[in-house]
């Protein structure tokens, strides 16, 4: 599903105000051994609306909401060769089938500690090729990516380092993606909430527009969620802006108001808090 070429640019502004352009992003100075020597290194953080956030090198890796190969989440790439990787949220089910041979229960493992291990990592073409799982107290963490074999010391160090960084709890709580019924001819379609960790007094909110500053009102309370409950719902969408939003309270007792908005970038959905 498309925006206008007109929302386009309005889309551009919120998702620039909710990613932190490197502007106002908060940095860092670090340090990093490569062939055996110690080097500076200018790190950038980048917070995900997923749910996790990650430090990169900035002046080597660029980072930003996207797909690679059939795999989509947050894409970190070199800036100077093909070498990447993609990060994405996966529930605990994949989590579990990826360690299945390892004779793991990932859920137990990672309570309380954060766990990082390769499931695989293997050599062809002149290219590694590898699938890292991350899991920190019910959250779980894919990434996928390849690198040249001569940048085992050069761009897999800088990968390696932000997978090392990875903090899980930033961002939206909800995660929302579109169903598996395609949008009918009136708009309507069918969407999928999970729920990164509890929340509660869930309700879908109804946004309307004056200028550039919205007002909203809950009409359809949908009660609290457990971690990784999936909840499918169908919403309309129709004009320019977004008409559909959530209301809930963390678990910390903070209320939120969010708008279920459609990335410019690749369609897929994410939130915005509203009022922000």
């Amino acid at each position: 599903m498309k925006k206008k070429t007109a929302f386009a640019l309005a889309l551009m502004i919120l998702l620039t105000a909710l990613l932190l352009p490197v502007s106002q992003a908060e940095t860092r100075g670090a340090t990093i051994f490569l062939e055996g020597q110690e080097e500076m290194i200018h790190e950038t953080l980048y917070v995900s609306p997923l749910g996790f956030s990650f430090w990169y090198a900035d002046e080597r890796l660029e980072a930003y909401p996207g797909d690679a190969g059939d795999t989509e989440g947050v894409v970190v790439s070199a800036l100077y060769s093909n070498d990447a990787m993609t990060l994405s949220m996966i529930p605990e089910e994949d989590a579990q089938e990826y360690v299945e041979d390892l004779g793991w229960n990932i859920a137990e493992r990672s309570a309380g500690t954060r766990v990082q291990t390769d499931i695989y990592r293997e050599l062809e073409d002149g290219r590694y090729y590898f699938l890292i799982l991350i899991a920190e107290n019910g959250k779980y963490m894919r990434a996928v990516g390849d690198y040249a074999e001569e940048a085992a010391e050069g761009n897999a160090r800088f990968l390696s380092r932000v997978l090392d960084s990875v903090s899980f709890g930033a961002g939206s709580p909800i995660r929302v993606e579109w169903g598996e019924e395609e949008p009918d001819e009136e708009g309507f379609a069918q969407v999928i909430l999970t729920a990164l960790e509890p929340v509660t007094e869930v309700s879908l909110l109804r946004l309307d527009w004056e200028g550039t500053d919205p007002s909203w009102r809950a009409y359809a309370p949908l009660g609290s969620f457990s971690a990784e409950q999936r909840v499918a719902i169908t919403l309309r969408f129709m004009g320019d802006m977004p008409e559909n939003g959530l209301q809930y309270t963390d678990a910390q007792g903070q209320e939120h108001a969010c708008a279920v908005d459609i990335s410019g970038e690749n369609g897929d959905l994410y939130l915005w808090e509203l009022g922000k």
